[in-house]
């Protein structure tokens, strides 16, 4: 809690840097694309087939053929100027080309995120994020778009990608920036899982700040009706 804040002389975060971490998670939903499709066609497929190491094209083809997702997460902030991280639940959906991240404790707060910009809300306020001006809010919206279409080219454009197969079709991926101001602000996002599904997602700051999210209930068979994508992606938070 803040009360017990330990300050150890780094910087309060700017409020851009504040949106990047929250984006930060709205942009490990791809990886948790195809997870149920996935690991279901892991269990239909020979023995032999079934062993072969997951790849990055693999995972970005199942990306691009997602048609809806929904998976709830803990999320563990450790920040330099506090003596305990600070924890944040809540669940993330994806239909129609649009992620909604909505933090339901310790206080409630949605982020959706399209193509064409941000939307915030906190129960009192809600706000457009316009991307002009904003570099690193527009490069995570770029790499969302790519990984979605799954256009590796594009998103090589923005990451340095480490990929290390292991057994059991396990898999960890390293993503390091390589465009200013993004690769001043992250160090790397390393993202790991089975099959095709993400189990946790850490990233590292430069100054060594860092946030490890923990996801369950992958659901990617997930279909919204029409009055739950009316609410869902909305900024506004029920009472």
């Amino acid at each position: 809690m803040i009360a017990s804040s330990r300050i150890l002389g780094r910087q309060r975060p700017t409020p851009e840097l504040k949106l990047v971490r929250r984006l930060l998670l709205c942009a490990a939903l791809p990886w948790l694309a195809g997870g149920a499709a996935g690991v279901a066609a892991g269990l239909q497929a020979p023995v032999a087939e079934a062993a072969t190491p997951v790849s990055v094209d693999e995972l970005l083809a199942g990306f691009a053929k997602m048609p809806g997702l929904y998976a709830e997460f803990r999320q563990e902030s450790h920040f330099g100027l506090l003596a305990e991280p600070l924890i944040d639940t809540g669940v993330l959906h994806f239909a129609d080309g649009r992620l909604a991240r909505r933090t339901l404790a310790p206080t409630p707060s949605v982020v959706i995120m399209d193509a064409k910009g941000i939307e915030y809300g906190d129960g009192t306020k809600t706000e457009r994020i316009e991307l002009d001006g904003k570099p690193a809010v527009r490069q995570f919206v770029d790499a969302f778009t790519k990984i979605f279409a799954g256009d590796r080219r594009g998103l090589e454009a923005l990451y340095r990608i480490e990929f290390q197969a292991g057994e059991d079709r396990s898999w960890t991926m390293t993503l390091v920036p390589k465009v200013s101001p993004m690769d001043r602000i992250i160090s790397k996002v390393v993202v790991s899982g089975t099959h095709l599904e993400i189990g946790k997602m850490r990233v590292v700051e430069h100054g060594g700040d860092e946030t490890i999210t923990v996801f369950s209930k992958v659901d990617t068979k997930r279909k919204y009706t029409a009055a739950e994508l009316s609410q869902l992606f909305s900024a506004a938070i029920a009472p």
